[in-house]
């Protein structure tokens, strides 16, 4: 029994060694199960995510096409390394997303899956594009497959990649070899998926395949041919073709016969876009304006756009006609889904002018903050361009009616533009009904920190956009671009010129909007806005009124702007005549002749004057007065005493200041300065570098009798001058008691001087009234109930932010002790103290009382149903030891407005803010106009209405507003954000200009413009859009132009497995792939 056990026990072992081609098979099983596509398994592919990510993978420029590529390689196959021999084999898995997910196919996927990624741009070196699946997924239709694929001689590094590229050859042994090692892994894992090897020369793409089931053995063939017969080339030889091909030996004779042979298609048509000049005015969305600064390139990005349009499958009868011979395409209107495919030009190569002039202007900036331009000669420059400099500013300081260059949008009485406004507005009420919608300019400046932006059509803003339109790349036909920064210095000092000459005639600068036209959405901006004076805040009736005043939210540059207009203003009302600064030599007497000989004529001819005399005046030829000697000039002596001369200003001093040829603080050499220069104006130390410069105090040597009426400026016995230390503002302390930062020298000025500097202003008699305005009509005097007068007082001071820093600075000087905080309070009562006297002189018998119910009736407490006249001061109004509105109405003497001493001094004031303009570097002066450069651009892509019509536009609209009004450093021109915000404005002027672009083809289609741009194809299966295409498209005679490929799928109605895939391309090349598959007995079994 022991035996027979052991008998039935036995066990054949066989010590032979396996095969080399044994092992490569082994190899391949092992790997199939590692995939995990064994056992009619379907691989460890996350079908869902592979079709949600490779959906949005667009190849938007040639650079990314590689990493795209790379990930859907990463993605879609697993790949692995096989020895066999010599020679190295790439086993790959590949599946195909669109395919194999079924949730959310489309009619063409289904049919002809795609085997590229649409791409944005066209590669013009390039014929056709990379494969990104392959093409085997779409010869055969096969969800997932497999392919083996020779890699090159034994010692490959481990690369996904082939090695051997194209240049290789299977031979037809090899290739058998290869396809039965597949047949006998895939048989031996129970695997189901076809398999494949490529046969012949690797160029040509010609495969093997084979695809074991258990119901049938189907096999796939490849045939391709540089030069299709004639025959195949038409409808009917590709039937015959096939029915041929399968044996199919009755001919079809009518239609019913040929009911069981199904036929689909796929037919593209490609178009180059040919040049248009308008191809940017088509839309009714987008505003272009020659000359101007336009959003977009000049030239049409677009530059391919095909069409597949899909056949679905169906009979042959349903798109073939026997009875028709030499029919070689379908015909388009019975296609059942388009497919529309649009190329553009590489973004690297566009030149969007709105960013290009950014950078340019950008650029020359940075590349300034260390090369000046010292040496640059105006002079040629301003020959070179003296017409369009001139027109330049006719267009800065004339109407917006009268501009050369104005932009759309600007002009009241150009049709167009009001045309264009109605539109946008149209538009965002349409689109953004219920929803927010990005911000306007005004609401992007009221966002923006202090001291950074300027008004939305000012002047500095005008001066900004001419700035851009003269350095755009476009407007070369105009102007002969010269370096921004010499442009800028060019056209600055002709600007100033022209503000110099409007304050010294009194008229007021265009450009510069009024408080009222200047309100913020954050609030009140200006100082001191609720401590005007009483009679500049009401009128009669108690209503506000809107004065100019300084808006501290915008830059310093034009802050001092507005105080110059602010002058102008309170020269007019004090009925000053026009003023013209005295000349100081011969040459500048020529220039005053010259004023008053343009004064009375146009604006046109007036600039044309500037412009000319500056071209004929050298820098730095003649001797001119100074910038600050024109401040001096400005300086009234009290009591009529005559301000003795000051120290004579050489014209040929490298450091001087000059308005006419403006050599501003960048221009000064500093190692070329003699002893006796450097002791007249300008301390040169004070100017090295360009922020200093305009920081820097500047010391002035003045004649002691120019001092007069200033306690603190009194000069020393033997002393004919006093030096006086200037800030950039020249110390705007307006409203204080005393002038600050006088330095004494030991100099002495006559007698006769010293005693007027201690005269004070002449006291009215006890009964005497003067600088009366009107009385009261409800207010009447507590003590002997007369009339109230309602006094003449000055007008408020008006400072900038410099000014009051240095207020500031002044005050914090006297620290914390309670004598200091007594100083700083009466330091800041100057206005109060102003208005005490003015109603001690209109008012007589006034109290203190009466002054509280006028100038400040919170203070004045009325009990509940008594009489105005029963009322009590407040507690800080009430008597009491050290209450300061107490201590000041005692010291307040009865002198009226005409006899005190101004509070502000409007012809010092707007001379020291001229000063301030004249010494401004270039450089600086770029800096301080850079942002509204920014807002510009921003500005010029809101009011495209093609912005707000496209989701995707308004998105990134919205991304760059976020980006401008973060916190920036605009000074700094290393700052990252600088960086940023250009990418996101030129990626959004790219996107914006092709959508103008495919507008212009397809009319109002929005929703398909935008997935052109976004994904580079789009599906037209709306009728309507289909119309819209086919009317743009027959402008290149789709509907008779032979497509550029063709591919057909003939298909056995009663034998779905047996097919033959045809394509054809525009140079009639075929390519036929078999699939012909047997009904077998199982062998799995």
């Amino acid at each position: 029994m022991a035996d027979s056990n052991d008998d039935e026990n036995f066990e054949l072992v066989d010590y032979t060694a396996a095969s080399g081609w044994e092992k490569f098979i082994a190899s391949i099983e092992s790997q199939l199960r590692l995939w995990q596509v064994d056992e009619d398994k379907a691989g460890n592919f996350d079908l869902e995510t592979l079709h949600s990510t490779c959906s949005k993978l667009v190849v938007d420029c040639k650079q990314n096409r590689e990493d795209v590529l790379i990930q859907i390689t990463s993605l879609c196959t697993r790949t692995a390394r096989l020895t066999y021999k010599s020679s190295t084999y790439a086993l790959t898995l590949s599946v195909h997303p669109f395919l194999a997910y079924t949730h959310q196919q489309t009619k063409l996927d289904q049919q002809f899956p795609p085997i590229h990624v649409p791409e944005l741009e066209a590669d013009h070196s390039q014929s056709e594009p990379e494969w990104a699946w392959h093409p085997l997924h779409r010869w055969t239709n096969s969800k997932m497959l497999i392919y083996l694929q020779y890699m090159g001689e034994a010692g490959w590094g481990g690369s996904t990649q082939n090695l051997a590229g194209d240049n290789y050859s299977v031979s037809l042994e090899t290739a058998k070899l290869l396809m039965s090692s597949l047949n006998m892994a895939l048989r031996n894992a129970r695997c189901q998926l076809p398999a494949f090897v490529p046969v012949g020369d690797a160029w040509r793409h010609l495969y093997t395949g084979r695809r074991l089931t258990c119901d049938e053995d189907r096999k796939f063939d490849c045939v391709s041919l540089a030069r299709a017969p004639s025959a195949y080339l038409q409808l009917n030889g590709l039937l015959e073709l096939f029915l041929s091909s399968f044996r199919i030996t009755t001919y079809p004779s009518s239609t019913n016969d040929t009911s069981k042979v199904e036929l689909a298609a796929l037919h593209q048509y490609k178009f180059k876009n040919t040049y248009s000049r308008d191809w940017n005015t088509r839309s009714p969305d987008f505003l272009y304006r020659m000359g101007d600064l336009n959003v977009g390139p000049a030239n049409d990005p677009l530059r391919v756009f095909s069409l597949c349009a899909l056949f679905q499958q169906a009979p042959c009868h349903t798109y073939i006609d026997l009875q028709i011979q030499g029919r070689d395409r379908l015909y388009l209107k019975t296609a059942t889904a388009w497919m529309l495919s649009a190329n553009m030009l590489a973004a690297d190569r566009e030149r969007t002018m709105l960013t290009e002039a950014l950078e340019d202007a950008f650029a020359a900036w940075s590349q300034s903050n260390d090369d000046r331009h010292r040496h640059l000669n105006m002079a040629e420059q301003m020959e070179a361009h003296e017409e369009v400099t001139s027109d330049m500013l006719i267009d800065l300081f004339g109407s917006s009616a009268d501009s050369h260059i104005r932009p759309p949008g600007l002009g009241e009485d150009n049709d167009s533009a009001k045309e264009a406004a109605v539109r946008l507005n149209e538009t965002l009420a349409e689109v953004y009904s219920g929803q927010k919608q990005p911000s306007n300019i005004a609401q992007i400046i009221a966002r923006m920190p202090y001291g950074v932006a300027v008004p939305y059509g000012s002047l500095l803003w005008r001066l900004s956009e001419i700035i851009l339109v003269a350095t755009a790349k476009r407007s070369a036909d105009f102007w002969g671009a010269p370096s921004i920064m010499t442009f800028l210095r060019l056209l600055w000092a002709m600007a100033l010129k022209e503000v110099r000459w409007r304050w010294e005639h009194n008229q007021l600068l265009p450009r510069i909007p009024l408080a009222a036209e200047c309100t913020l959405e954050k609030g009140t901006d200006t100082p001191n806005a609720d401590s005007l004076a009483p009679s500049e805040r009401h009128d009669d009736a108690g209503t506000a009124q809107a004065k100019r005043d300084i808006h501290l939210h915008y830059a310093l540059i034009y802050q001092k702007l507005e105080m110059i207009n602010c002058c102008i203003e309170r020269k007019l009302d004090s009925g000053e005549t026009p003023i013209v600064a005295t000349a100081a030599s011969a040459s500048e007497t020529d220039t005053k002749e010259t004023f008053d000989s343009v004064e009375n004529t146009s604006l046109a001819q007036r600039i044309r004057s500037h412009v000319k005399t500056q071209i004929k005046r050298r820098l730095g030829e003649s001797t001119r007065i100074r910038p600050i000697g024109r401040l001096l000039n400005t300086m009234r002596a009290v009591n009529n005493t005559e301000i003795g001369d000051f120290e004579e200003i050489k014209a040929n001093s490298p450091y001087a200041s000059d308005s006419e040829g403006f050599v501003s603080a960048e221009d000064a050499d500093f190692d070329n300065v003699d002893d006796d220069a450097s002791a007249l104006l300008v301390d040169p130390a004070s100017l090295n570098g360009s922020e200093s410069a305009l920081s820097s105090s500047v010391s002035v040597r003045l004649p002691a009798n120019a001092v007069q009426g200033s306690s603190s400026m009194q000069a020393e016995p033997g002393a004919n001058y006093v030096d006086v230390a200037l800030s950039s503002s020249l110390d705007s302390n307006s409203g204080f008691h005393h002038v600050s930062n006088v330095v004494e020298r030991n100099l002495s000025p006559p007698s006769q001087t010293r005693q007027s500097i201690s005269e004070s202003p002449e006291e009215l008699g006890e009964n005497e009234a003067a600088g009366r305005l009107y009385p009261s009509s409800s207010l009447r005097l507590l003590d002997s109930d007369e009339p109230m007068w309602i006094p003449q007082i000055q007008a408020h001071p008006i400072l900038t932010e410099d000014m009051l820093r240095e207020r500031e600075t002044i005050l914090m000087s006297f620290g914390t002790s309670t004598e200091g905080a007594q100083q700083r309070a009466r330091l800041q009562c100057a206005e109060l103290i102003s208005d005490m006297e003015a109603f001690k002189a209109a008012n007589p018998r006034c109290s203190l009382a009466d002054f509280v119910r006028w100038h400040s009736p919170r203070d004045w407490i009325v009990p509940d149903g008594h009489p105005e006249r029963e009322g009590h001061l407040s507690a800080r109004m009430a008597e009491g030891e050290g209450n300061l509105w107490q201590q000041l109405w005692a010291e307040a003497r009865r002198v009226p407005v005409e006899r005190q001493r101004l509070l502000f001094d409007h012809n010092m004031e707007a001379e020291k803010a001229l000063h301030y303009l004249e010494g401004i570097p270039a450089h600086s002066l770029f800096a301080g106009l850079l942002p509204t450069m920014f807002f510009i651009a921003y500005e010029r892509l809101y009011r495209q209405p093609i912005i707000h019509r496209i989701p995707m536009l308004r998105e990134r609209l919205l991304e760059l507003e976020s980006k401008l009004v973060q916190n920036t450093d605009w000074v700094d021109a290393d700052s990252p954000a600088y960086s940023s915000i250009m990418d996101c404005l030129e990626n959004l002027e790219v996107q914006a200009s092709r959508c103008v672009s495919l507008l212009g083809k397809f009319p109002g289609q929005y929703a398909l413009v935008e997935q052109l741009v976004m994904y580079g194809q789009a599906m037209v299966d709306n009728r309507n859009a289909q119309k819209v295409v086919l009317k743009a498209l027959s402008k290149y005679n789709i509907l008779t132009s032979q497509p550029s490929n063709r591919e057909y799928v003939f298909t056995l109605a009663k034998h779905a497995s047996q097919q033959m895939y045809v394509a054809i391309n525009d140079e009639s090349s075929i390519r036929v792939v078999y699939n012909r598959a047997q009904t077998r007995r199982s062998l799995l079994t």
